[in-house]
């Protein structure tokens, strides 16, 4: 659970370094998502919270969700996110 956490300050560190160098604001970073349920990394203030409401999640509902953060951490799923955006930016040159 510490690397999982460790990788989420990355994460923010990421989002934060997105907003001043790209100039779009990203607030919410998915962790998780199926149906109707999304779960967010708030850059703010580093919580793992549900987008539906923006309430953290509890102990038990992270420990039910956690293996499919892990999962999308680890498959790259996360890191991919982030920068999908990065496509719609225009820069000096365009």
């Amino acid at each position: 659970m510490d690397e999982v956490r460790q990788y989420l300050e990355l994460l923010r560190a990421r989002m934060e370094f997105t907003e001043k160098f790209y100039g779009f604001r990203m607030k919410y970073l998915p962790l998780y998502f199926e149906g109707d349920e999304v779960v967010v990394l708030d850059k703010n203030d580093g919580k793992i919270k549900w987008l539906r409401d923006k309430r953290p999640l509890s102990d038990e509902e992270l420990e039910r969700i956690m293996p499919k953060i892990k999962k999308n951490i680890k498959s790259g799923l996360i890191d991919t996110l982030i920068t999908l955006n990065f496509q719609y930016i225009h820069g000096p040159e365009d």
